[in-house]
This record gives C-alpha cells, sequence and structure tokens, in this order.
C-alpha cells in the first residue's frame, strides 16, 4: 500500500465488540459449555451469585485478491466474564456487577492485508494484550424502570445496538464507522475502554432513554498494551444520549459530543494554528423481523436492521456511515439456530479530510463500500462455526488499491 489513509490505531478504533450482557437466566453449564459444570461448583456459584462466562474466539482471515496484498492471517480473542448478583450475595436488591477480562493476539487481516479504513475482523487489535475490559457496578429502583451504573464501561454494550447486526464480523455492524473513528483513541470501545456514569429509564414496557459520560481517551494511546485508567484535565468527555422504542421490532435514535475540541483538519487562525472545533454527531438504527416462520419460536424467521450516522466533518475523517443487511434464522430445515446474513456497509471521507490528504501528497476516495456475506451455526452446543466472505470496493478509500475480496472462518468455543 503507498498510504495508509487513517493510522493504525484510529483504524483499531473502528473495532467494535458488543459485551455480554448480565446473564439472567440460569446458564445449563453442564450442556452448554464445553468445560461443564465443574462438578457442580458452578451451579453452587450461580446460585450464591455469581456467575462465570467465558469465550474463545479463532478467527482465520485470507486476503484473495486486492488490497495491500495477499495472504492468510489468524487471531484470537478470549472474554471471561463474572456477574455477580447483589442480591443473592449481600441481600442488596437491584444491584448487578460485572468484571470482564479479555485477552487478544494474533495477526492483522485488515491492516496488514485488506487494507480498508473500516476493519473486516471485529477481533482485530493494533497490538496483543490481556486486559481488565470492564468493570463496573449497576443499581436497579422504581421497580428496575431506572438503573445507574458506573465503572470500565463498554459504550457499545448498550448504545448503538442492534442484534441481527451482530451476527457480521465486519467491525462497522458493532458500532458505526462515524463514531468509532472519533476523538483521539475512539469512543470507549474494543479494545479500549473508559470510566463513566450511564443512567438509563424505561418510561414504558416498550420504550427507553439512556445516557453516559465517559472519559474523552479511553486507554493510553500511548501505551497500547494493557489497562491504562488515567483522568487527565485535558481528556475532557464523550456524552452519548440514546432513545429507542423496542416492539418486536425497534427503533433508536442517539446523539453524541466531546467536551473538548479538536483541531479543524485544514482551517487556521490568524496565528496559523488549527482552529479549535467541536466534535458531534448524531445516528439512527433500526430493525424489524419481516417474517416468522410458522410453528417455530420467535427468533426463526428473516430479519432486517438499517443504520446511518453522521459526524462532524470538520474534525473527523468520516463524516456519515451506514449499514444495512437481512439475517435469517433457522433456514436450513433441523438446523434453528444457524442464522445466514447478508449486509452491507459504506463510509464517506469528510471534505476537510480529503483536502487534508491532497495537501499532504497522499490523497484519498470519496468512500469505502463493503459487502459481507456469512453464516453461523453451532457444531455443538459449544462449539460454532462460521465461514465469512467480503468484497471490499475501494479499500481504504485509496486510489492505488485494487478491491479486496476476503474469505474467512471463525470458530466459537463456550468453555
Amino acid at each position: 500500500m503507498k498510504s495508509l489513509t487513517r493510522p493504525l490505531l484510529i483504524l483499531a478504533c473502528g473495532v467494535s465488540l458488543p459485551a455480554l450482557a448480565f446473564a439472567e437466566d440460569a446458564v445449563d453449564y453442564k450442556n452448554a459449555t464445553l468445560t461443564g459444570d465443574w462438578g457442580g461448583a458452578r451451579d453452587r456459584l450461580a446460585e450464591a451469585g455469581v456467575g462465570i462466562e467465558a469465550a474463545y474466539k479463532f478467527d482465520v482471515m485470507g486476503n484473495a485478491a486486492g488490497g495491500i496484498k495477499e495472504g492468510v492471517s489468524a487471531l484470537d480473542n478470549l472474554d471471561v466474564i463474572f456477574n455477580f448478583n447483589g442480591e443473592k450475595l449481600l441481600g442488596s436488591h437491584g444491584t448487578t456487577a460485572l468484571v470482564h477480562l479479555l485477552n487478544n493476539n494474533g495477526g492483522k487481516p485488515d491492516a496488514h492485508l485488506a487494507g480498508s479504513a473500516q476493519g473486516i475482523d471485529n477481533i482485530e487489535v493494533p497490538e496483543a494484550a490481556a486486559k481488565l475490559y470492564q468493570a463496573w457496578i449497576q443499581q436497579n429502583f422504581l421497580e428496575d424502570k431506572f438503573s445507574v451504573l458506573a465503572g470500565l464501561y463498554d459504550l457499545n454494550s448498550e448504545f448503538y445496538v442492534n442484534e441481527p447486526s451482530g451476527i457480521f464480523l465486519h467491525s462497522t455492524y458493532g458500532i458505526g464507522t462515524e463514531i468509532s473513528q472519533s476523538g483521539q483513541n475512539g469512543p470507549s470501545i474494543f479494545p479500549f475502554t473508559s470510566p463513566g456514569i450511564r443512567v438509563k429509564m424505561q418510561p414504558t414496557k416498550n420504550s427507553y432513554v439512556q445516557a453516559v459520560m465517559l472519559d474523552g481517551v479511553p486507554g493510553d494511546p500511548g501505551h497500547l498494551r494493557g489497562t491504562h485508567i488515567a483522568l487527565h484535565s485535558g481528556d475532557g468527555a464523550l456524552v452519548v444520549a440514546e432513545a429507542g422504542y423496542t416492539s418486536g421490532s425497534k427503533v433508536a435514535v442517539g446523539a453524541w459530543y466531546y467536551t473538548e475540541k479538536f483541531p479543524d483538519q485544514i482551517d487556521v487562525d490568524s496565528f496559523g494554528n488549527p482552529v479549535q472545533k467541536r466534535s458531534d454527531g448524531t445516528y439512527l438504527i433500526g430493525d424489524t423481523k419481516l417474517y416468522r416462520e410458522q410453528g417455530s419460536d420467535a427468533s426463526q424467521g428473516l430479519a432486517a436492521f438499517a443504520r446511518i450516522g453522521f459526524a462532524e466533518g470538520d474534525v473527523n475523517p468520516c463524516d456519515y456511515a451506514w449499514s444495512a443487511g437481512l439475517v435469517y434464522t433457522g433456514l436450513i430445515p433441523d438446523r434453528d439456530e444457524g442464522q445466514l446474513g447478508l449486509g452491507i456497509n459504506g463510509a464517506h471521507n469528510s471534505g476537510k479530510f480529503r483536502q487534508a490528504t491532497i495537501a499532504g501528497g497522499t490523497p484519498v476516495d470519496n468512500a469505502e463500500t463493503a459487502i459481507e456475506l456469512t453464516y453461523s451455526d453451532t457444531i455443538t452446543p459449544w462449539l460454532a462455526v462460521q465461514p465469512d466472505i467480503q468484497y471490499i470496493m475501494n479499500p481504504g478509500t485509496d486510489p492505488a488499491l485494487d478491491n479486496a475480496l476476503v474469505f474467512g472462518a471463525r470458530f466459537t468455543l463456550t468453555f
């Protein structure tokens, strides 16, 4: 590749991984996990208020044509999550807590092979590392209609989430590229999180309003390994608010902004210094069930989703991004958990970003578009296999790169 249109760190911020939520229902450890119930120990711990979940993902991704170069890369991701029920442990009604440990290793199929501006694999990271990823406590009030959460928190665990889009490997189906590439080190998402406070209210059974304030610089941009929690005066805060309606279908609208300002990509003041401007944006997401199979549970059938987000183009490289897709669950007879997904997405470079790259001698094109076809199914209750094909048009928006054809597979073990 003649020029990297995004620094590797910004590329990594495009990767998102929705966190595993607190498991309210009992887990069938004996049959659904590889390591079982540990002679009944896991069931006893769960009864006492401590749930333990672990999942290991191993991906093999190959770039068959175009992009930076052809080749194959392997990478992995390990999540170990401890859920705590405060009522069972301490008699504290409505209190829950979570500790989430994360470890990533392996190659960089996007940064080294495909050259996408958005990321082709949602577990790719800039540096292999083990870390404390999340650690928070939540208190519910008013019969669980209002809650407050505080601690180290993944924004994408509750914000900018469509359930059907979670099947895809491409990074932008987790959270939109326009927000993932904002800020000094991205927002508080995979693989860098920051502490914050989230409040959520459910005025009715099918509606919600939530807002969060997070440290504006998750982790330490100068040290990509391990967990770094440092609240500096110049970090500012990232504030995100979202309101939605869910009743079989979901529609939600969100808005975000950083309290600190950022340098304009082109404009300068009378002294030649970049003009400081606000970084903010909005997004709209929705999903619905288009078809339900007769005689099946609610999950069987065809679902659709669509998302679009906008960001301030003066300071952000991407001024809008979008994605849409179809997911059919249970398409193959007797494979009720199998999911077939077809998705398309795009990210558009802001006008000032394009001007800046021209001034720097590495001009970029307007936009990148990607199509993904994937199928995920369980081989055993604790092993899922997911072959995947992606076609990246205009990768990295670099005019020197041909369209990339990516083949891959994910193997997921639940321990």
